[in-house]
């Protein structure tokens, strides 16, 4: 496990777990959706995925709301990603902040019933006031569960880092495009 450490207004926490880094393999999970269904990561399949996790859906500033808005807004240029936002809120506030924020294209998660999530995942906030809690956290990783990018906040009001984001998003694209240029050069000159 590393030292990791968030800033909540004046205080500083301790944030334990180990966090998935780029080529790690996502740790499998079994969390609680708007209706109180389990899901788990492999209900997903072979999709791109985006796994958010925050403080809270009724946070506003703080790792909550406001930071899912904005990461929706950035996320939107690749609508293969199945956006997968995880807090520790309850199945009924999940669906509260679904009927009054929409949300459409977002899969909503409780740790409720998943809490092994918090350390398996490093996102495990240590100390008061936000012992239990989930740090705001993005990780995306392709089909194959594999981690293409991952970053956790330091400070609960902050972004993240989007430009960092999109250019791991466009050498991934320029990877595959010389991919099947290979493969389609290949194809003519054994068919040729």
């Amino acid at each position: 496990m590393d030292q990791f450490t968030l800033v909540y207004g004046e205080e500083t926490l301790p944030v334990s777990g180990d966090f998935p880094i780029l080529g790690q393999t996502l740790p499998s999970f079994m969390l609680v959706d708007d209706k109180c269904s389990d899901v788990a990561l492999e209900h997903f399949g072979s999709r791109p995925k985006a796994i958010l996790t925050l403080l809270s859906l009724d946070e506003d500033s703080h790792g909550g709301l406001r930071l899912l808005q904005n990461t929706l807004r950035q996320l939107e240029r690749w609508p293969d990603l199945q956006l997968i936002v995880i807090t520790v809120d309850s199945p009924s506030t999940l669906r509260r902040a679904r009927k009054e924020h929409g949300l459409p294209h977002a899969i909503l998660l409780s740790t409720l019933r998943g809490r092994d999530f918090h350390k398996r995942y490093g996102v495990l906030i240590t100390e008061y006031p936000l012992a239990g809690y989930t740090a705001p956290a993005l990780i995306l990783a392709d089909g194959d569960n594999r981690v293409l990018y991952s970053e956790r906040l330091h400070d609960t009001q902050a972004d993240f880092n989007f430009d960092a984001i999109a250019a791991r998003f466009h050498a991934l694209e320029l990877a595959r495009n010389a991919a099947k240029q290979a493969r389609d050069a290949t194809g003519e000159e054994s068919g040729g």
